[in-house]
């Protein structure tokens, strides 16, 4: 079990984040296209705990992830547990059973870069648009100590590769694309 620490932004282009991603040393990892399929239950409100329960698809690869509650200020931090499904179908089959219901499908392109110690993912999402997202994993349980350790430096470096990478400030967002989603979605009906 480990967790996550990301910061992400909205952005008008790929191409010259890629560039400016390689022309500071780092290099192109993988493309992939993903879909994440997000879980609801009527007995468990994910949304009022801040957790997240998702069924990503990559090609034949298939993840199954909870994202625990966000702590800290500044960058998204949060537990995240996944664990490698050999058949998607059946998990989602499973999920079904168990009273979870399909909330949210979001599917995006994905260009994975590493930099400094960082993941970064270029992303065009289906509906959202294009962003960036700065990525450090954290390896260790996510026990106070961590949490601490995350709020005095993780931060900083990740807001540090954001300013290398010249991504405005007032795009960061600590928001999910989940939550980017079901916002532009409930916007969408409350203009209807």
């Amino acid at each position: 079990m480990g967790g996550e620490i990301e910061l992400k932004a909205r952005v008008d282009g790929r191409e010259a984040i890629a560039e400016r991603i390689v022309a500071l040393g780092g290099m192109f990892v993988r493309e992939a296209s993903q879909e994440d399929v997000y879980f609801k239950h009527p007995c468990y409100d994910f949304r009022e705990r801040d957790e997240a329960l998702r069924l990503r698809r990559e090609g034949t690869a298939c993840t199954l992830t909870f994202k625990g509650s966000r702590f800290g200020s500044g960058a998204k931090m949060r537990e995240e547990v996944e664990v490698r499904v050999d058949d998607c179908e059946a998990a989602a089959t499973i999920l079904k059973r168990a009273g979870f219901e399909k909330a949210f499908v979001l599917k995006k392109n994905r260009l994975v870069y590493s930099l400094e110690g960082a993941e970064i993912s270029l992303d065009s999402v289906d509906g959202l648009g294009e962003f960036v997202e700065i990525e450090l994993i954290l390896t260790d349980e996510v026990t106070e100590e961590v949490r601490k350790r995350a709020s005095e430096g993780l931060k900083e470096r990740l807001h540090g590769l954001a300013e290398k990478l010249q991504v405005p400030k007032d795009r960061l967002t600590t928001e999910s694309y989940l939550e980017l989603l079901a916002s532009k979605s409930s916007s969408s009906k409350a203009s209807r």
